[in-house]
């Protein structure tokens, strides 16, 4: 698989995520590709990444996309709001609580944060099947 392969299936990925790329995207992306593939290999102990495990690279790309996006301050998604909500409102007798982290309910920076993580380390189960001993 090239990384012109990887590259074209990243993309559907991150629009998947409410991204949209740009142009000025591919850089980062291709660097990001290449990084993430040597990561795979290494874990894995192979000299090429098994057709299997095409979408974990694939994921393992966009997640560390948004990832360095979310951490530079410049990652803006539509409908995607990382301000805390109010805790409580109250007006005359009548009172609302938000239920927040405290309560055991994640905001929904915390859930992003959540689901790029697992993107960029896939689990163990599914790499350990493609897994060789190193001598």
């Amino acid at each position: 698989m090239s990384a012109v392969e990887v590259y074209e299936a990243v993309m559907p990925r991150l629009s998947m995520l409410g991204y949209s790329a740009a142009e000025t995207d591919k850089p980062a992306l291709e660097y990001l590709i290449a990084k993430c593939r040597v990561e795979l290999l290494t874990n894995i102990n192979h000299k090429e990444v098994p057709e299997d495990l095409f979408y974990t690279l694939v994921d393992m790309a966009a997640g560390s996309f948004l990832h360095e996006k979310l951490a530079a301050g410049g990652l803006e998604i539509e409908g995607l709001d990382f301000d805390q909500p109010a805790k409580s409102i109250a007006q005359g007798d009548i009172k609302v609580d938000f239920a927040g982290a405290s309560d055991g309910v994640g905001s929904a920076e915390a859930r992003f944060r959540a689901q790029l993580d697992a993107m960029m380390h896939p689990p163990e189960s599914v790499l350990g099947a493609f897994r060789r001993l190193r001598w």
